[in-house]
């Protein structure tokens, strides 16, 4: 496996650490910058929003530089990501409390989650297309599962560090440093992979060099050109993919832990468990689309996460508030989790067969990471029907959301699997 393929799948290790190191270590640790006195569900939404944050920022990176490594190369791009969220993270393990710097905390804690976030679009920028073009076709849909399943295996490792600080450490050592140990491993997992980067091989340098002499702009070519149609394809279904995504995958602990009064380290056994379990099946799942089309499989899974994933959802939050043995919450809680997870590797890979490599960085980028503006103010959509619905059960209408909006994106939508990645004729390709 060459570097480049490796870098990919290192590289959403390293982002999906370093993005949801909040998701999974704040719901613990929030009575550290939060006062004493505010309530468990607004603790939650402060919880979601410094999550969101991150997610909110990811789509200004994704414009930025899906632009830049459509034109300037993907190595170079991912050297300035790298360097620049490694450095955020750094600097977020730094942080005091509220009883330091009172609410001040909170606010420079969200700046930092989205400037972290701007450079982690660049993480999906290029190194997930370059290694995507030096994958054989064949074999393409394995590639895009082990891309996928390093995102639930930098889960197990977060979980496992927090299961460990939770049991070992007294609570005050915890609420004082002991939250910080994911995001100091965050900073050294960045330094490797800027490290790991410098050593990967752009590939056709005449094509980039060409590239970089013209006028073009990517993003310009992508909403103005032939591919207007299928950016808004892409953008419907990565909003509705990330509306059914949040709420198993980023708002589930939160929810446990603040508003159903579910154990913290139960939760983090069961982020452990469901992390684990979601690895195999998305290497499945991307088995089972090379086989038999990745749009077959997306719609599939469209339709299965409307109304499966809505009733385990549903059926874990019944069981969490009427204090029914965990085994039982946490049962629904992996089958939500697995069922919305597990076909990302194949969303991943088929948004890359979407576009053509001039714009494919931009394309994929733009297309993955703006899907996540809507969906990413959660937080707010959740407060809404909190109003009218009791919170616990607001999820259920984004799921359901969501997977409407990926069942429409889906039908019209072309199968990929037989599309040809590599590296065309430069002279032809610049000519597009």
């Amino acid at each position: 496996m060459n570097r480049s393929i490796t870098g990919g799948i290192f590289g959403m290790f390293v982002d999906t650490f370093d993005v949801y190191l909040p998701a999974l270590v704040l719901p613990a640790a929030m009575s550290y910058f939060l006062p004493p006195s505010m309530s468990p569900s607004t603790s939650v939404t402060v919880s979601t929003l410094l999550f969101c944050a991150s997610l909110l920022g990811r789509p200004i990176g994704g414009l930025i530089f899906g632009n830049l490594a459509d034109r300037l190369g993907r190595k170079r791009v991912t050297l300035i990501a790298a360097g620049g969220f490694t450095v955020c993270t750094l600097l977020l393990g730094l942080l005091p409390g509220y009883a330091t710097w009172g609410f001040t905390v909170v606010i420079g804690f969200a700046l930092l989650r989205l400037v972290a976030g701007i450079f982690l679009g660049g993480g999906y920028a290029a190194p997930i297309p370059l290694a995507l073009e030096h994958s054989p076709r064949e074999r393409r849909g394995l590639v895009g599962g082990l891309i996928a399943a390093a995102a639930p295996a930098a889960f197990v490792i977060i979980s496992l560090i927090q299961v460990f600080a939770l049991q070992k450490l007294p609570k005050a050592s915890f609420l004082s440093w002991g939250w910080r140990l994911p995001f100091f491993l965050g900073v050294v997992l960045g330094i490797v992979y800027f490290v790991h980067y410098l050593k990967v091989s752009e590939g056709n340098q005449h094509y980039w060099a060409q590239r970089r002499a013209q006028a073009k702009m990517p993003l310009r070519e992508l909403l103005t050109g032939e591919h207007r149609k299928t950016i808004g394809q892409v953008f419907l279904l990565t909003s509705g993919y990330w509306f059914a995504a949040q709420m198993p995958v980023s708002l589930m602990p939160s929810l446990l832990t603040g508003e159903l009064h579910q154990d913290a380290e139960s939760v983090t056994v069961l982020n452990v468990i469901n992390s684990s379990i979601t690895f195999f099946v998305i290497l499945a799942f991307s088995a089972l689309g090379q086989r038999i089309g990745r749009k077959k499989l997306l719609f599939g899974i469209s339709l299965t996460v409307t109304v499966a994933t809505t009733i385990a959802f549903g059926l874990m939050v019944v069981f969490a508030e009427r204090n029914a043995t965990f085994v039982l919450v946490a049962i629904f809680g992996i089958i939500a989790n697995t069922l919305v997870s597990g076909p990302l590797g194949v969303l991943i890979t088929y948004l890359n067969e979407r576009f053509p490599l001039h714009i494919r960085s931009t394309g994929y980028s733009v297309g993955y990471t703006c899907g996540l503006l809507l969906p990413g103010l959660y937080s707010f959509w959740l407060l809404g029907l909190g109003n009218i619905m009791p919170y616990r059960f607001a999820p259920l209408v984004l799921i359901v959301l969501g997977g409407v909006l990926m069942t429409l994106a889906m039908s019209r939508s072309p199968e990929t699997n037989d599309i040809v990645m590599a590296r065309p004729d430069p002279v032809r390709e610049l000519q597009v």
